[in-house]
């Protein structure tokens, strides 16, 4: 039978009191954390184009580094093709969530602006 130190016990007891406590399973993330974004900010944003809503911007350096990993891998002229092929396809599908996520925002910044307006 193996023997178990009691440094090693006492290490285990320590974890389990820190991993149990309240002050560990605490969790203050700041104001952009699960839902607490300022959606103002935010719809002001997606109206002028920018940060996330920028999708022109992002798609450049999207394609620059797909092409830079291309070139790193060395594929060859078929290879190229498919690889571009599968981007393509990964590129129309985010196009497609992208639409759907900038109308659920452009519903939520009207009932925003309904509500400030009611006020």
């Amino acid at each position: 039978m193996k023997h178990i130190t009691s440094g090693r016990i006492a290490g285990a007891l320590i974890a389990a009191a820190f991993f149990t406590s309240p002050m560990a399973m605490a969790s203050d993330h700041g104001d952009h954390h699960r839902g607490k974004h300022d959606i103002a900010e935010m719809c002001e944003n997606m109206r002028e184009g920018k940060g996330r809503f920028n999708d022109e911007k992002r798609q450049e350096k999207l394609d620059e580094h797909r092409n830079e990993m291309a070139n790193r891998l060395k594929l060859t002229a078929e290879q190229r093709e498919i690889w571009d092929d599968i981007h393509e396809e990964r590129r129309e599908k985010r196009r497609a969530r992208m639409e759907k996520w900038q109308e659920k925002m452009e519903k939520r910044c009207e009932r925003m602006e309904n509500r400030t307006s009611e006020q």
